[in-house]
């Protein structure tokens, strides 16, 4: 995993920067909760990380992710958590979504079947999430799917987090069908937009992980299709 001197500066919000963690309430020293029997097989069975080390492993893992970006929604730390290197045949790329500059990602233009995007694009307002969406239409072709959830609401409206400082839009289904409406009117495409609300519950998800968001905050789950 890069140091973060060796990360390039991204669009993104500053509040993602590395800071002092014990300043934000989305970061939980302790999170053993999250260990489930599921996750305990699979650090045991698949990554062979012993019981007794897993909850030092996946802390450690969770910290240095957090040293590179202040995120509670961070979910790709590479090969570090499964310890898999040398068996999971994947690709990870490092780049900034947000570039139409981005060199790294301009071979992926037009080929990818299905993007999943999950607990990344709420961290913007309308307009970044219009920018985002954009950017990731450019990966598309007829018939691709772009499928993931995010922080939503049932009232769809802007909010500016007093722990975080910047405006972030939160989506029901309806003005998530209206961004990809207007992601289509400005680029020529054409979408098939399908969400849902979800609570956290209904995720699996302790209630008291969103405690310090806005009152109603829920899950938007989301699959466009381009057509």
């Amino acid at each position: 995993m890069p140091s973060p001197t060796e990360h390039p500066e991204y669009s993104e919000p500053a509040y993602a920067k590395s800071v002092d963690r014990a300043k934000y309430p989305f970061y939980q020293l302790n999170i053993d909760k999250k260990l489930v029997p599921e996750t305990r097989q699979l650090l045991e069975k698949y990554s062979h990380v012993p019981p007794e080390q897993q909850s030092q492993h996946v802390h450690r893992v969770r910290d240095q992710a957090w040293d590179i970006r202040a995120y509670p929604c961070t979910g790709d730390v590479g090969y570090k958590i499964f310890r898999d290197q040398d068996h999971f045949a994947a690709h990870f790329i490092e780049a900034d979504i947000l570039s139409a500059s981005d060199a790294v990602l301009s071979a992926l233009k037009g080929q990818v079947d299905i993007t999943s995007v999950t607990q990344v694009v709420h961290q913007w307002d309308w307009d970044g999430q219009v920018k985002a969406a954009k950017s990731l239409a450019t990966f598309t072709k007829p018939g691709s799917l772009i499928v993931g959830n995010q922080i939503g609401n049932p009232k769809a409206h802007e909010i500016t987090l007093k722990s975080i400082g910047v405006p972030m839009w939160r989506h029901n289904p309806k003005s998530f069908k209206k961004l990809w409406d207007q992601v289509g009117a400005e680029t020529g495409t054409k979408w098939e937009t399908q969400a849902w609300m979800r609570t956290f519950e209904e995720m699996s998800w302790d209630a008291k992980d969103g405690a310090w968001m806005d009152d109603g905050v829920a899950i938007i789950e989301f699959a466009v299709r381009r057509i």
